[in-house]
């Protein structure tokens, strides 16, 4: 019988019982709750040194004494046997025969090597005493059976600390052979010079000594970023660390506190740059949380170098950044940069720039940009003109729009936050943009479709099955079909273009309406001339307004007038053709400005006077005779008062409105004159200057001109008959653009005269004698005298 009472438990349940009850009263201290502590490091004991005369044998140190002293050590062992209890029991093992062997070695050169172990000990307390100490930071004591405990752990080194450590173990890795290792020494011993060979003696260093120093080492770190940048091209797979000591050799200040030099900075720089170029894939690289996937080995070694060169390329840019931006003073800044730290600044932008051109569509073009685009409003020329250049080569070659989108918006805010102090060439680059195939009414297309296909649903419910059926198939083909055309990716590009273009007007437009007499306006007028086929109908008008009230203000230069008389009569020979705008303001500026314009004015100048005539005889149809004859006689006038490639291209516009209207062929024909009046040069406007009673006596003057294709070109129109053949195919600015001797190129070629031909192909002429008596002495002499010469060998 069991005794009554409690139920026996087992062991183990109680245990558990007991647990769960100290779990809920909170009294259970787990194991993580418990401080680690750390181990004490236990004191070493002392190894005991056996004496030589107890490691050998009774037969070896026989040998090596005397007979005398043989008894004497007998008879104490006899008497005192504990004398070798110290002695170890020989056990047969290899490596207690080696160690054997070595303090048997030892014990024989104690004697002789005495002065060499002793400059050892030295050394190796020098060793000690050199080293650097371990930093300790204090832990909280302990209570233990002994007593109270002081504890301490070592600090863990920082960021900056740990990466130049990295630094050097890629330093030492980086060379596979011996040479790098000893280039590596001598830099650390340059670095603890300090570039004062004669710090150390405390004797006066020269200059001469001092730019000795920096020879060399800047040729010592030419051949060390050479060697690191090649290995690195061979196999970037491999060697990708030798990056380290290039990124290390970009900085202000070495490990020891000394400045690097700038030259070594900038070739550190622009190596860095390249090898980006080269290494960096075309396509941006996005990187997934691979952690808790298995993948392959291929794989996983490529998603590691990736992910390394992602994170030199961040370091390299901070570090090209923070150079360039001492170009960039703030508000209330007056400081002064010297020439080296701008020289610095500037080589930095450009690798930026160079870099944005190589891979516009890698990872972080959009940081580039960000940091680049506002230097279109440096104080210094030269920043701004490579960073205009680098826009402009993007725009040209990008095929996506992504980062053409991202530095319009830059553009756009640079100009929202500047407005009118802008500098006047921060807006060139816009110049370059790709335009031409915009939809800019294409959310009055979407409204049509959807029209459409509201319309093509209702016919769709009327559809029996097998209809319904046939269409969604030939849905999913057309789909299919789009794919393979790349439909998609174009239709998303037209939309990233109709966004670019959107903020280029919007730019233009902010401008126009808020400083229109700044000096952006010469810019503004130049894009909305040339992307004005791609302005909406609706802005026409406001636009046509409010060149019209530039043209009237007498405070705009010149050639900003210039510049409103030829955008309004782009735009007008463009789409604004269809809208009923009166454009004689525009017209009479131009007759009277285009007299002012002559040889020794600015080709600029002349450009634009020959592209305003050029619209106006785009839309000939839609001007008046008189009009059109007032300006035939002022290309004439231009063309006598030009160089010759104006000349040509005025020419070239005149036999252009000959062709196509019949009352300015009236301007060559002498015998007869139609209509009544005289001509009047200077009148203001085109339409009472009485054109119709002038003639084109100009052509025969030209017909006399020093430019041979000019007077071809007189003659072919005082003759009626068609152009030279070379000028059949160029428009009258193509032709402007190829006969300019700017470049001092004569087109065509000039022969050289005949005379030259004539004495350099050596044609014998008879010589003649000035003087007679002259001659006879001469042949008397030739005569009379015996010459003999004799051969020398």
């Amino acid at each position: 019988m069991a005794k009554k009472g409690k139920p026996k438990i087992s062991k183990l349940k109680r245990t558990n019982h007991t647990t769960n009850k100290m779990k809920k009263a909170g009294k259970l201290k787990l194991q993580r709750h418990k401080q680690k502590l750390q181990k004490q490091k236990q004191p070493l004991q002392k190894q005991i040194e056996y004496s030589s005369e107890s490691e050998e044998s009774t037969n070896e140190w026989a040998d090596m004494l005397d007979d005398e002293e043989q008894k004497y050590i007998l008879t104490r062992l006899a008497k005192q046997p504990q004398l070798l209890s110290n002695v170890p029991e020989e056990v047969e093992s290899n490596k207690q025969g080696k160690k054997r062997k070595r303090s048997r070695v030892k014990v024989q050169n104690q004697e002789g090597d005495s002065g060499a172990e002793s400059d050892m000990e030295e050394k190796y307390e020098q060793e000690q005493a050199d080293k650097p100490v371990k930093k300790l930071r204090p832990l909280l004591p302990i209570k233990t059976k002994d007593g109270i405990l002081q504890r301490a752990e070592e600090v863990e080194l920082s960021d900056t600390e740990s990466n130049d450590k990295d630094e050097e173990l890629q330093l030492e890795g980086s060379g596979d052979d011996h040479e790098h290792q000893e280039t590596e020494d001598e830099v650390d011993q340059e670095s603890d010079s300090g570039l004062d060979p004669g710090e150390e003696d405390g004797r006066v260093v020269t200059t001469v000594e001092l730019l000795a120093e920096r020879r060399n080492r800047l040729q010592h770190e030419k051949l060390r970023i050479g060697a690191l940048c090649s290995s690195l091209l061979e196999s970037p797979e491999k060697k990708l660390k030798n990056l380290y000591p290039i990124l290390y050799l970009m900085e202000d200040k070495l490990k020891d506190g000394s400045l690097n030099l700038l030259s070594v900075r900038k070739l550190a720089t622009v190596s860095a740059a390249e090898v980006f170029s080269d290494i960096l894939p075309e396509y941006r690289i996005r990187h997934q949380d691979y952690s808790d996937i298995k993948l392959k080995k291929d794989t996983l070694a490529l998603y590691k170098y990736e992910k390394e060169l992602l994170e030199f390329y961040k370091r390299y840019l901070v570090r090209v950044e923070r150079a360039a931006n001492l170009l960039r003073k703030k508000k209330g800044d007056n400081r002064k940069l010297d020439a080296p730290t701008t020289s610095l600044a500037i080589l930095s932008l450009r690798s930026m720039c160079s870099l944005l051109e190589a891979k516009p569509n890698f990872n972080f073009s959009t940081n580039i940009a960000q940091s680049v685009v506002p230097f279109l409003d440096s104080a210094i020329p030269e920043a701004r003109s490579l960073v205009t250049e680098c826009c402009c080569n993007v725009f040209k070659d990008d095929r996506k729009g992504e980062i053409t989108l991202d530095i319009v918006r830059l553009i756009n805010q640079l100009v929202k936050r500047r407005g009118e102090r802008l500098q006047p060439t921060a807006l060139d680059c816009l110049l370059s943009l790709k335009i031409a195939d915009v939809q800019l009414d294409a959310e009055t297309d979407i409204k049509m479709k959807k029209k459409q296909d509201e319309k093509h649903k209702k016919r769709i419910v009327n559809l029996s099955k097998k209809e319904k059926k046939r269409a969604k198939k030939l849905k999913e083909v057309e789909r299919e079909l789009l794919e393979t055309e790349a439909k998609e990716n174009e239709t998303a590009r037209l939309k990233q273009l109709t966004e670019v273009t959107r903020l280029a007007f919007h730019i233009y437009f902010r401008l126009l309406k808020t400083a229109p007499r700044s000096k952006l306006l010469v810019a503004v007028l130049q894009g909305l001339a040339k992307f004005t086929h791609v302005i909406n109908l609706e802005y026409y008008s406001d636009l046509v307004t409010i060149l019209t009230q530039l043209v009237r203000d007498e405070l705009v230069d010149a050639r900003s007038r210039l510049l409103c008389v030829r955008t309004v009569l782009a735009m007008l020979s463009g789409a604004g053709d269809a809208l009923n705008i009166d454009p004689h303001h525009f017209h009479d500026h131009l007759y009277a400005s285009a007299l002012t314009v002559h040889a020794a004015s600015n080709d600029s100048e002349n450009r634009l006077v020959l592209e305003a005539i050029s619209a106006i005889c785009g839309r000939a149809r839609r001007v008046s005779a008189s009009v059109l004859l007032a300006f035939s006689k002022r290309l004439g006038t231009l063309a006598i008062q030009q160089q010759h490639h104006a000349a040509l291209a005025a020419l070239t516009l005149l036999h252009q409105l000959v062709q196509h209207s019949k009352s300015v062929s009236s301007l060559l024909d002498t015998e007869e004159i139609v209509g009544s009046g005289r001509f009047d040069p200077f009148a203001k406007s085109p339409e009472h200057c009485a054109a119709h009673a002038a003639t084109l006596y100009e052509l025969c003057a030209l017909s006399r001109h020093y430019h041979p294709t000019t007077v071809k070109v007189a003659n072919a129109l005082l003759a009626g008959g068609p152009l030279p053949n070379e000028l059949l195919k160029m428009s009258p600015l193509q032709i402007f653009d190829n006969y300019n001797g700017s470049q001092m190129a004569f087109k065509p070629a000039i022969p050289p005269p005949a005379a030259e031909i004539n004495r350099k192909s050596g044609s014998n002429r008879p010589h003649v004698w000035t003087q007679q008596e002259f001659k006879t002495h001469c042949l008397n002499v030739e005569e009379n005298v015996e010459i003999t010469i004799d051969n020398v060998t």
